[in-house]
């Protein structure tokens, strides 16, 4: 095994050393939010039969054992853990590539009995790495986590040059030595890579201040089986449409991502939190617009959670006395809370209203943010539906969109605004259902259709930063138009005529 590569559960998400207990709160309110009782069932942590692999010749150094094919075979969304952990897995890679460099990947592209596709950390929760063989004879699965190392860092200009199969830590952890970040902190941090966030066109937990990853990227290779697409490394440039913008958010379909430069930051002197309770979320979110469109700095971290998500969060963290005291003046019930996070204090902005709560919230949420996957897995233990999906819209259509996708879904439906710009935001939301009696495949798949109908039907758009992958591709043109999709299907076919890079997935 890689051991560049962090070792991931096969059923669940992060380390199999990781677990979160849900407090009998949170279990509390579920139940009777419900109206059904969650027991908990014993995991059976036996590996799944996967299905039958078949031959693999076009290249040599594969390894096919099914410990492997395993570790390759799903991303991370709530379908892939129930398939994974009922045994259910319709696809798994047939072989596993590792190259260590571009001279390595070239041969795989070059041939056309395989499909081939990329897998940076897995983490995707839109399908983006289902092993998916399309119109070929077998699927070979292209691990990128060889492609390790740093290429240049150019402390004058405040860039990187990494190869795309670096995890967020190590990357981190470079641009610290020279006292810099890249500020790039997407949920998945530990577990994703550089290719990952830019094949997925991510957006990190302080992107409203450093930026979305197409703001980060100034120049990428890519290796398509037609050839190699290298843009140059400058900060702008007016030679025509940009060809790097080709590459962020192509999801594998186009070719396989190996490098990029990206910007860096100074490295904050002190970073300080701030957190406020709004009665309503309303409220909060024309407290969180006036804030984006008058402040003179903006915020590294902006969270605001509606009044579900706020109540849960407070059942899990079972909120201190002091707090619980201040909720007397929201008649006991919590409200709406904001999450501010400010570098160097000096830059301070205040929210108009709100109820100060101090910086201990924020400071908490800095020590578990990257924890707060691991709570899905122990729920789903308990036999609850658990599934998040995001969107984005004007700040004129933002309160309409949220009524009507709450208003749509049924179960504890919570939200927070996750990123903020001056003329719009993003919702992410978190559904918790009780177990269908149709099992919980199809049970998804109704979920599925319905909250994305929600959001096209209230303008939003299908996707702030999941990407589109095999759970989205049907609303695609609803988003892009017939003229938009044919343009990309050009792409894919001059740049992948053969159509192996990562079939069915995008198009």
């Amino acid at each position: 095994m890689n051991t560049a590569r962090p070792l991931m559960k096969w059923w669940g998400w992060g380390s199999p050393n990781v677990s979160t207990e849900p407090s009998e709160e949170l279990l509390h309110r579920l139940r009777l939010a419900l109206g059904c009782d969650f027991p908990r069932q014993i995991p059976d942590r036996r590996p799944p039969r996967l299905p039958a692999k078949r031959p693999v010749t076009a290249c040599g150094g594969l390894r096919t054992d099914d410990a492997t094919r395993l570790q390759f075979a799903a991303g991370r969304s709530y379908i892939d853990l129930i398939r994974l952990r009922r045994g259910q897995l319709i696809e798994a890679p047939d072989a596993v590539a590792s190259p260590a460099s571009a001279d390595e990947i070239r041969p795989l592209l070059r041939q056309r009995a395989s499909a081939v596709v990329p897998f940076g950390g897995g983490t995707s929760v839109v399908g983006g790495v289902a092993a998916r063989r399309g119109k070929h004879d077998s699927v070979i699965v292209l691990d990128t986590s060889n492609l390790n190392r740093v290429l240049a860092l150019d402390a004058e200009s405040m860039t990187i040059r990494v190869e795309a199969g670096m995890f967020g830590p190590e990357l981190e952890r470079h641009a610290r030595a020279a006292g810099l970040t890249l500020g790039h902190f997407p949920q998945s941090f530990e577990y994703s890579t550089v290719g990952g966030w830019i094949a997925a066109r991510s957006a990190g937990q302080e992107s409203t201040r450093y930026g979305s990853i197409e703001d980060v990227v100034t120049a990428v290779t890519m290796l398509a089986p037609a050839g190699d697409i290298a843009t140059k490394a400058v900060p702008r440039s007016a030679t025509g449409p940009e060809l790097r913008d080709l590459v962020v958010g192509s999801e594998g379909a186009f070719g396989v991502i190996t490098d990029a430069t990206l910007r860096l930051h100074r490295i904050a002197q002190r970073r300080v939190y701030r957190s406020y309770l709004f009665r309503t979320f309303e409220e909060g979110v024309d407290a969180v617009r006036e804030l984006l469109q008058r402040a003179p700095t903006t915020p590294a971290v902006l969270r605001l959670s509606d009044e579900t998500e706020t109540q849960l969060a407070f059942d899990v963290s079972r909120t201190s006395p002091a707090v619980q005291s201040l909720l007397h003046r929201f008649g006991r019930a919590p409200g709406a809370h904001l999450l501010l996070g400010f570098d160097d204090a000096a830059l301070q902005a205040r929210p108009r209203g709100g109820l100060p709560l101090g910086g201990s919230p924020g400071k908490k949420w800095s020590r578990e943010r990257f924890s707060h996957p691991y709570m899905r897995d122990t729920l789903i233990d308990y036999g609850v539906f658990v599934e998040t999906f995001e969107t984005a819209t004007s700040w004129s259509n933002l309160l309409p969109l949220y009524r009507g996708i709450t208003g749509t879904l049924r179960g504890v439906v919570a939200v927070h605004l996750s990123h903020a710009y001056t003329d719009g935001a993003s919702l992410y939301f978190t559904v918790f259902d009780a177990p269908s009696r149709d099992g919980e495949e199809a049970f998804w798949d109704a979920f599925k259709k319905q909250a994305t109908d929600a959001i096209v039907a209230c303008g939003g758009t299908i996707s702030h930063h999941h990407g589109i992958g095999v759970d989205h591709k049907a609303w695609l043109r609803t988003e892009r138009g017939s003229l938009g999709l044919q343009l990309l299907g050009a792409m894919k076919r001059e740049l992948d005529p053969d159509e192996i890079m990562n079939p069915e997935k995008l198009l």
